[in-house]
């Protein structure tokens, strides 16, 4: 083979591995777009702005169209890389994982069936109960959200202290439907303080879930009603934060909260049951 047939097969050869294998790190980066700014990116993959500056060595909020920014892996995913002769069934199977989730936890990848060895690919955490359960709100209904679990809250009634968020926000419009996540008895109704027109639905002995700052209820909730998973139960409000009738003192949002009855009344984080359910 003379000298030039040989370069030809070389630079051909290259751009085969090119085009069969993208950088596997691209599904950890962002390329910024006009409009883009730091909230909006940080809000769409599940991080803050702090986190997104600290992995970029951002000492300012501005940024450039073309600019090439790292992504934390969200709390929700580990990772993984792909091996020789992997399919995403086959670490489906490996992980445990059902294989429509999988494919949803890696909307990066634009066909699933062709992946490649040393590929970087998100594995979604599994949640330790609830694993059929239903996000609150419908796909496309509501915005992008991270974890507002124990996050500092400073309103309540007598204006002394500050607290800490025992649930999830998620902003949608006003008016929004929202669903049981898993089916149980309705044991409070009405009004509270803190959480506008709420429901708590006892989903087990021991669990309750809680749906707050609604701005109504579906035909039949009351306490001692049965809810269905996935069964209508009210609409996205902006209520709380005052006497009966309040509203308006904060965007319409779902606060979203689970919480056990034993060994004492308290809140766990609902951030990954929400998520597991988010990818249907």
């Amino acid at each position: 083979m003379n000298k030039r047939m040989k370069k030809l097969v070389a630079a051909t050869a290259l751009l085969s591995m090119l085009v069969a294998s993208p950088i596997a790190s691209a599904a950890q980066t962002y390329t910024v777009k006009s409009g883009d700014n730091l909230w909006k990116i940080s809000t769409q993959y599940g991080t803050t702005i702090a986190e997104l500056k600290a992995l970029n060595g951002l000492t300012s909020d501005m940024l450039y169209i073309g600019q090439t920014l790292k992504l934390p892996t969200p709390a929700e995913y580990d990772v993984a890389t792909v091996q020789a002769g992997d399919t995403m069934w086959k670490i489906a199977v490996r992980y445990s994982v059902p294989l429509n989730k999988l494919i949803a936890a890696n909307p990066q990848i634009t066909n699933p069936n062709n992946i490649w060895t040393g590929l970087s690919i998100h594995i979604p955490k599994k949640p330790n109960a609830y694993l059929n359960g239903r996000h609150p709100l419908a796909a496309g209904t509501y915005t992008p959200y991270v974890s507002t679990y124990s996050d500092g809250r400073s309103w309540n009634p007598d204006g002394t202290a500050a607290r800490a968020h025992e649930g999830v926000d998620i902003f949608a419009k006003e008016g929004t439907p929202v669903y049981a996540s898993v089916g149980g008895t309705v044991v409070k109704a009405g009004w509270n303080e803190y959480g506008g027109w709420r429901l708590t639905i006892r989903v087990d002995d021991n669990t309750e879930f809680y749906y707050a700052h609604m701005s109504g209820y579906a035909s039949g909730m009351k306490v001692g009603a049965q809810v269905a998973a996935g069964g209508l139960i009210g609409y996205v409000g902006s209520t709380g934060y005052g006497p009966e009738g309040t509203s308006g003192k904060f965007l319409p949002h779902l606060h979203f909260g689970i919480y056990k009855r034993t060994p004492a009344y308290a809140s766990i984080d609902p951030y990954l049951y929400m998520k597991w359910w988010e990818l249907g």
